[in-house]
């Protein structure tokens, strides 16, 4: 408890400030939460989750989905309590606060940096109002810190809670190294010497996380969405590794806000110039633990380590990139000095390079804030949402004679999102088979053509006696000629007049969805005549 609990002896003036700002942030958190529509990775989970008879049941199902077990562990769990798709929600919202909770009361940091923090993009949106696992690495990672001395004691407390962090996904493994780096570096640079039970402990810790790694991997691997993998078919490993430890802070531009993004996709010369702005940013923040050389070094490694994994095996987005931020600000607050130590001294009197690094740091969390505040302006102030399943999902509640109807959609993940708002049957076209998880496996029908998708519908109207909706992403009438179009990781769809031709003249256009923020999940809806 006292690892949760938070302190008691501070003045009033600052407890109350304290709770003030938490609040703030839970209410803000929580209207994102609720407005926000769900969309299609946030729902798979879900689907995963319910699948099976039972918890052994859906674990085996889940195999090689590419997410450890423990998401889907919670989620099913909450769900047969509340038996309601808003579990996703609920979960994520209450994990989130948790993490709030303990960066606001029990983490030691600066209050510019817990500010900063607190309200970043992370922490108010992609890991609080977004449903998915990334936001219990933060709450993992910040309980190891508040856990350390008492844990790094015998060892067993922070090897359970590495074993467990390794199993939220599989990029908190890299998080994993960093502290046990951490753990490491400060016992070889320590003086004098650490006692062998010191070690001893290290060991025990490395032992019980090497478990939880590798259970881990076993549920991870081989995965089914080979196709999600990058692929290195033609290129030099080597290269290509080199290349993610020298230019590591290229593969963290989700660190600007989308109005900076979008200057850097319209102007070369201006992507050059904020790539090299990023780098500075990231590399003048691990000089600001210069002071502190264990945990540079770890938060170094931590940030090659994300670098090599975006390279090597799956690319990496903000929701993936943001956990070096949370590592900065746990080795952040794992190495800050108690008042009154002899460390204070030493903390107050950095050098000039150690202060420069500190403002890096703080201008990266600005960064996140004011990607924070595009967020709720987008979403709480806008009629654009994240998705239009929950349009589509009232728009087939209203319309009686669509209630039995299956739903088919080209790009297949469309159909994903909707089970958290209607119960009708889905098709996936490219898999030849009906469900709402899509396989993202080099062994389907990467190319198919309108009049495939037509035929598709056909049969499936014949053999199962029910209306056919068909979701489009694709404008028709914006089609002037032939064209092959890429979709998700490899597919292709192949559009020409004539076959456009004889799909409008099959189906009726029902419904024609606005647009989205962040996501591409709008489209067209026929009912197929």
């Amino acid at each position: 408890m006292a690892v949760i609990v938070s302190d008691i002896d501070q003045p009033r003036s600052t407890m109350l400030g304290k709770i003030s700002i938490f609040l703030v942030w839970l209410a803000l958190a929580s209207a994102l939460c609720w407005s926000e529509t769900v969309w299609r990775d946030e729902v798979r989970a879900l689907s995963l989750a319910l699948q099976g008879e039972s918890f052994i049941d859906m674990l085996r199902q889940m195999r090689g989905e590419g997410h450890p077990a423990l998401w889907y562990i919670l989620l099913r769990a909450a769900h047969v309590v509340i038996g309601s798709p808003v579990v996703l929600k609920i979960v994520a919202l209450t994990v989130a606060t948790a993490s709030a909770y303990l960066l606001v009361f029990r983490l030691k940091l600066p209050v510019s940096t817990m500010l900063l923090s607190l309200f970043s993009s992370f922490s108010v949106f992609d890991y609080a109002a977004m449903s998915r696992n990334y936001g219990i690495s933060m709450l993992v990672t910040f309980l190891i810190v508040l856990s350390w001395k008492r844990g790094a004691r015998k060892g067993i407390l922070l090897g359970l809670l590495f074993a467990l962090l390794a199993n939220i996904n599989v990029h908190s493994v890299v998080l994993v190294g960093g502290f046990l780096a951490y753990w490491f570096f400060d016992l070889v640079l320590t003086r004098p010497r650490p006692p062998l039970s010191a070690f001893q402990a290290f060991a025990t810790a490395v032992a019980l996380a090497a478990v939880g790694v590798v259970l881990c991997l076993l549920t991870v691997y081989p995965t089914f969405n080979d196709a999600g993998q990058n692929d290195l078919a033609g290129k030099n490993f080597a290269l290509l590794a080199l290349h993610a430890l020298s230019a590591a802070s290229s593969y963290f531009m989700g660190f600007y806000p989308d109005g900076i993004l979008q200057l850097i996709v319209a102007d070369p010369l201006l992507a050059g110039i904020f790539a090299s702005l990023m780098a500075v940013l990231i590399y003048g923040s691990l000089l600001g633990l210069a002071n502190r050389r264990q945990a540079m070094f770890a938060a170094a490694l931590v940030l090659l380590g994300l670098s090599l994994l975006f390279t090597l095996v799956y690319p990496g987005n903000y929701r993936h990139q943001a956990l070096w931020l949370v590592f900065m600000i746990a080795i952040t607050a794992l190495t800050m000095p108690r008042p009154g130590s002899a460390e204070v001294a030493g903390t107050e009197a950095a050098g000039g390079v150690v202060k420069i690094g500190r403002l890096c740091f703080m201008i990266l969390l600005a960064l996140q804030v004011v990607s924070a505040i595009e967020k709720v302006s987008q979403f709480l102030f806008t009629d654009i949402p994240l998705s239009r399943a929950r349009d589509l999902g009232s728009f087939i509640q209203s319309r009686p004679d669509l209630k039995e109807a299956i739903i088919m959609a080209d790009p297949d993940y469309l159909v994903e999102p909707l089970p958290y708002y209607v119960s009708n049957r889905t098709y996936l076209v490219r898999e030849e088979r009906f469900g709402a998880i899509v396989r993202y496996t080099r062994n389907a029908r990467l190319s198919l053509s309108l009049a495939d998708i037509l035929r598709t519908a056909r049969q499936l109207q014949q053999s199962e006696h029910a209306p056919i909706v068909i979701l489009l992403s694709q404008r028709l009438e914006r089609i002037g000629g032939p064209v092959s179009l890429h979709e998700s990781y490899n597919w292709l769809l192949s559009l020409t007049p004539e076959d456009i031709s004889a799909f409008l003249s099959e189906t009726t256009l029902i419904k024609r969805f606005g647009p989205v923020a962040g996501s591409d999940e709008t489209f067209d809806a026929y009912l197929l005549k």
